[in-house]
């Protein structure tokens, strides 16, 4: 990126603005301010805001081993549910490490990602156009979207809610599900629930380090998050209905579509 980009992206952060960035370069629109939610200053400023943390954690190796090698099963599943062809006017909610926002990109013409990070979209852009493809980046908060109702055919959420706290999951879900046209598809790769047949859950020193790493994931285990869906679908007056569920490692991580009317 060069100098006078890297000076836009400062701006955007320091002045809390919405970030759109096109292919001429990067253009503050006009939104109200967007402040870094409180959980993740606390818990994750290492993992998602650091530039060298950013850079060390976006390498494929890094982040598979993270995911205990299943970065690319829970990557083909989610994409084979989202059906990129097929997937219309499509919004990524927050950024992603790996090679997700590059695959989708290159399928999908009218893609949109938000994330509350100009680093993460820095990062996005980056890879993107390093395949010669477009993205439409906007800085936003998942919980407060700047979409009017019913603006897109279809979102996705990869990883994202298990790394907040029960009533900014919920929000953010309310959020998507309002976005979402009649008839969208809502495609959400999460960890399981915690159903104790899987050896991770069952071995306590595993759970307890994941549970360090990932202070929300223990609540966000017990959740039924079919049931969360529903309740968010009546706040947003929409309904929701699962498509497909699809069990990864075991069912430790999940991928499932949904419907939205």
């Amino acid at each position: 990126m060069d100098e006078s980009n890297a000076t836009e992206w400062a701006q955007a952060d320091l002045t809390g603005q919405a970030a759109v960035l096109d292919r001429g370069g990067l253009a503050a629109a006009a939104a109200a301010p967007v402040d870094f939610p409180d959980y993740l200053v606390r818990h994750y400023d290492w993992a998602y805001l650091w530039p060298i943390s950013v850079w060390f954690f976006d390498h494929q190796p890094i982040i598979n081993a993270i995911l205990f090698g299943n970065y690319r099963r829970i990557m083909d599943n989610t994409l084979r549910l989202l059906d990129a062809p097929t997937a219309g006017r499509t919004l990524q909610i927050a950024g992603v490490y790996g090679e997700l926002t590059p695959k989708l990109a290159r399928h999908i013409d009218d893609l949109h990602l938000i994330d509350v990070a100009p680093v993460q979209l820095e990062a996005a852009h980056r890879k993107v156009a390093a395949i010669g493809r477009h993205v439409q980046l906007a800085r936003m908060n998942a919980e407060s979207l700047r979409y009017p109702d019913a603006s897109f055919d279809t979102a996705l959420m990869f990883l994202l809610l298990h790394e907040m706290p029960a009533a900014a999951r919920r929000r953010s879900l309310t959020e998507a599900l309002r976005v979402l046209r009649p008839g969208g598809r809502f495609v959400i790769a999460e960890y399981g629930e915690k159903r104790k047949r899987h050896f991770f859950h069952r071995f306590a020193p595993m759970r307890w380090l994941l549970t360090w790493a990932e202070p929300f994931l223990g609540g966000f285990w017990s959740d039924d998050l079919n049931q969360v869906l529903r309740e968010c679908a009546r706040a947003a007056g929409r309904t929701v209905e699962l498509d497909e569920h699809v069990d990864i490692f075991g069912g430790f991580y999940r991928a499932a579509r949904y419907t939205v009317r």
